[in-house]
C-alpha cells in the first residue's frame, strides 16, 4: 500500500500544457503547496488500485474517449504505463474491480461502458467487453439517450454498479473473475426524471447514496445485497423555492461518515447534510461554492479540511469543516487558482 501523507490529485481537463494531473498538499495554515504535475490531455476523472500503486484516468479528445494507466512511483510522480481507447464518446468515471484484475469505464455521450483486463504491472491489458445501453427519459434535452455516468463496486464486492443519467436507471452487473463482469444485470429504477448521476455506498455496506443531476437532490437507499436498492427518502440540494437552471454534480462523505455533502452547478453551492442514521438525512446549510461550476467536491487527507473544484473558474475553493456541526467555514483568501477546468479530487 503506497502511502500519500497528506497529499492528493486533481485533475484539470484543459487540452493545453497545463492540463493534466496535479499533485498538491495543504498545509496547516490552509496553503496549497504543488509537489508534482503529470501533463495529460482531457483527463476528467481519476481512480486509485486498491493498493494505491497505481492510477487510471479518463481520457477526451475529438476523436473519442480512453483510459491511461499510470505507476505511483515511491515519490508519489506519475509514470504512464500505457493507455486504450474506450470504445465509445466523453469517457467520464472509471473503477477498479475489487479483485484487481479489470478496469471499467464509463462513456457518457455513447452511453456504454468498457471492460479492460488488467496485467500484473497494473497496465492496461485488453478490451474484455463492450456494453450498450439503450433507451431515454422523460427530459428530452438531455435524456434523449442513455448516459452512462458512474461506476461503483458494490460494498458485498459482488456487483458493479453503472449509474445511468439517460435512462434513470442504475444497473447493478456480476462481477466474474474471468469475464470482469456478466451482461446480466439486476436493474434499479429512479424516479423518472430525477437524471442518477453518482452512487456512494458507506463503510458498513449497508446503505447507498445517489446524486440526482436532473433532479437536484439525494436519493437515500437501504443496500440490501445482490445488487439491490430499498429507496429510503429523497432530499433536495436546494433552498425551498429556488428556481435558478441548476445540476447536482458530486457527492461526498466526511471521513466519520457523520455528514454526507452535494454539490450544485448553476447554483453554484453545496448542500450539507447531518447523516441522522443511516439512510436519512438533515440539510443544515447550503454554502457558496466560491466559484463557477463546483464539479466535485472532497474532504482532503486529515479531514479537517474540505475543497469544491470550480470547473469554470478555474480554481478551488477550500473550508474549514466544523467536526461538531458538520457545517464548512470557507477561507477567504485561500483559494487555489489558475488550474485549467479542475474536475476531480482524489487521494
Amino acid at each position: 500500500m503506497t502511502d500519500f501523507g497528506n497529499s492528493f490529485f486533481i485533475s484539470a481537463c484543459a487540452q493545453s500544457p497545463t492540463g493534466g494531473i496535479y499533485r498538491y498538499r495543504v498545509d496547516g495554515d490552509g496553503q496549497w503547496i504543488m509537489d508534482g504535475f503529470h501533463q495529460l490531455d482531457g483527463g476528467n476523472y481519476i481512480c486509485f488500485s486498491a493498493d494505491r500503486t497505481r492510477l487510471y484516468s479518463t481520457l477526451n479528445d475529438q476523436k473519442g474517449g480512453g483510459v491511461a494507466a499510470f505507476c505511483v512511483e515511491k515519490d508519489l510522480s506519475l509514470k504512464l504505463l500505457n493507455s486504450l481507447p474506450s470504445e465509445g464518446m466523453a469517457c467520464c468515471h472509471l473503477s477498479c474491480t475489487p479483485d484487481g484484475h479489470f478496469l471499467i469505464s464509463v462513456n457518457y455521450s455513447s452511453g456504454n461502458l468498457t471492460v479492460y483486463s488488467l496485467n500484473p504491472d497494473g497496465s492496461l491489458g485488453k478490451r474484455i467487453a463492450l456494453i450498450q445501453h439503450h433507451g431515454s427519459g422523460p427530459r428530452k434535452d438531455r435524456q434523449e439517450c442513455a448516459h452512462t455516468h458512474c461506476v461503483r463496486m458494490t460494498p458485498d464486492k459482488t456487483h458493479a454498479a453503472i449509474v445511468d443519467l439517460g435512462v434513470d436507471k442504475i444497473f447493478f452487473y456480476p462481477l466474474d473473475p474471468v469475464q470482469g463482469i456478466v451482461d446480466t444485470p439486476v436493474v434499479f429504477e429512479a424516479e423518472p426524471g430525477d437524471g442518477p448521476r453518482h452512487i456512494l455506498f458507506d463503510r458498513a455496506g449497508t446503505h447507498a447514496y445517489i446524486v440526482n443531476e436532473l433532479g437536484n437532490s439525494v436519493t437515500a437507499c437501504r443496500y440490501l445485497g445482490a445488487g439491490k436498492l430499498e429507496v429510503l427518502g429523497k432530499y433536495s440540494t436546494l433552498p425551498d423555492g429556488c428556481d435558478a437552471v441548476t445540476k447536482a454534480a458530486a457527492v461526498r462523505f466526511s471521513p466519520d461518515e457523520k455528514y454526507l455533502y452535494a454539490s450544485n452547478r448553476g447554483f453554484d453551492s453545496i448542500a450539507c447534510y447531518r447523516i441522522v442514521k443511516p439512510g436519512e438525512l438533515e440539510r443544515i446549510e447550503i454554502v457558496d461554492a466560491h466559484g463557477v461550476s463546483p464539479r466535485d467536491i472532497n474532504f482532503l487527507p486529515g479531514g479537517v479540511f474540505f475543497a469544491a473544484a470550480n470547473e469554470f473558474s478555474d480554481n478551488l475553493s477550500l473550508y474549514r469543516q466544523d467536526p461538531a456541526t458538520g457545517k464548512l467555514l470557507y477561507l477567504e483568501g485561500h483559494d487555489l487558482t489558475g488550474l485549467p477546468r479542475p474536475l476531480c479530487i482524489e487521494y
